[in-house]
């Protein structure tokens, strides 16, 4: 790519990335025009939708290469994007390219301005429903047979749910967002189950009994056929899979690896070959996640009270499998999150021998200094000058590195962004 073509896409990413993350709009009219303007390209393709508080990723992710396995072109829309917005867009496992990104963004900022101007109705897309729209037709030019879309934030309202799946997926749901969501469990599981559509069939492993009832209601009303993903030993379900292989996967990630086996027995039917799903399964992996940089380092995105639970069992069970007598943490995280319940918890829960606090590259960062007093508040007394605080965090990284010994494990947690930013500089 030369130069202009460089500084062309930089300013692109910037426009996009810079749009506000929500509009005034309670209503999905706004992303159906936009996909009508573009030929309505997301009727091109057979569609997977999967929504959920934690998982949505993996399992959206794991299903994307069962399909692909099974011999289907497949399009995959995930968010957010750890190091380049391409991330959310990818066809068989390679993500659109910068040329390609080019020429759909300016396709899709062409609608955008012919709707601006000829409808008083439309408003300029939240910055989710323009990548949405993006992926839409990419994945049209691409041809595919199936595309797998993870929802943003809730369900109902996400810019995502103008589709027609084959089959709703919703995963572990908990307490986040609640800004945006509602304040129980039952109203954000009445969002996640925003995404159910008549008729069609639903996979659930919400992990919680009320998630569960909502999601059976709303499957009932709908006369939608619910499977959960605690009757994978119902009805063959397991026939010839070699259950050996939700070992293959890391902690949490297998709770999500059985929803991608009965969402892709239900799916595939006949089609479904075991073999396929365990090769999947066992090459697995997903940026951000459960990921190891080096032999005693690990990156996870968790960032909410339920992903983080998760998160301390599956570190406590790699600390004793790997023999780390230590875990320290290097940690950032939003605003808008329940930090003190998730500083709590991993005080509580890990070994930790030191913190390292940074901040997000974000207007949404939390103070570095506030975070580092509620660590030293939450730890032993003797802990309290084994955390420190710095606003630079490549050389906060840098020293966390260097005092880092063999037999102590890192952890990085808090925020996939500030994964992102990580893995940017690694």
């Amino acid at each position: 790519m030369n130069e202009q073509m460089n500084q062309q896409l930089e300013e692109r990413v910037n426009y996009i990335c810079n749009i506000p993350r929500f509009t005034r709009k309670a209503k999905l009219d706004n992303t159906r025009l936009l996909l009508e303007e573009l030929g309505n390209p997301e009727k091109d393709y057979r569609c997977i939708h999967v929504a959920g508080t934690n998982g949505k990723g993996s399992v959206s992710k794991m299903m994307a290469g069962v399909l692909e396995k099974s011999g289907y072109k497949t399009g995959l829309f995930i968010s957010p994007h750890l190091v380049r917005i391409n991330e959310r867009i990818s066809v068989n496992g390679v993500e659109i390219t910068d040329e390609e990104f080019l020429d759909i963004d300016r396709r899709v900022m062409n609608a955008v301005e012919k709707l601006l101007r000829e409808n008083k109705e439309f408003e300029h897309p939240a910055f989710f429903e323009y990548v949405f729209a993006m992926g839409a037709l990419y994945f049209s030019e691409q041809r595919c047979d199936y595309t797998v879309f993870e929802t943003g934030l809730g369900g109902r309202l996400d810019a995502t749910n103008v589709i027609s799946p084959e089959i709703c997926i919703i995963t572990s749901i908990g307490m986040d967002h609640m800004q945006y969501l509602g304040d129980t469990i039952r109203e954000i599981a009445g969002e996640k189950a925003g995404i159910i559509k008549p008729g069609i069939p639903v996979i659930y492993n919400t992990g919680d009994k009320e998630a569960d009832e909502v999601i059976e209601a709303v499957s009932e009303k709908l006369d939608s056929v619910c499977y959960t993903v605690g009757c994978l030993e119902e009805k063959g379900f397991l026939d010839g899979v070699d259950e050996s292989v939700f070992e293959a996967v890391s902690g949490y990630e297998k709770e999500n690896a059985r929803t991608a086996l009965l969402a892709s027995r239900v799916l595939l039917g006949e089609r479904f070959d075991p073999k396929q799903f365990s090769s999947v399964i066992r090459e697995f992996s997903f940026p951000g996640r459960l990921e190891y940089v080096k032999r005693n380092i690990l990156l996870d995105g968790a960032h909410n009270e339920d992903a983080v639970k998760a998160l301390i069992k599956s570190v406590n069970e790699i600390c004793m499998k790997e023999g780390y007598k230590h875990v320290s943490l290097f940690f950032a995280v939003s605003s808008d999150k329940d930090y003190n319940s998730i500083i709590r918890l991993l005080a509580d829960g890990l070994d930790i021998e030191d913190v390292y606090v940074s901040e997000l590259n974000s207007s949404r960062r939390e103070d570095a200094g506030t975070v580092m007093k509620l660590f030293q508040k939450y730890l032993p007394a003797e802990k309290s000058f084994d955390v420190v605080a710095s606003r630079d965090m490549k050389k906060l990284w840098k020293t966390a590195v260097g005092e880092l010994r063999s037999d102590t494990l890192l952890l990085v947690v808090g925020s996939l962004y500030m994964v992102g930013e990580i893995k940017g500089f690694l």
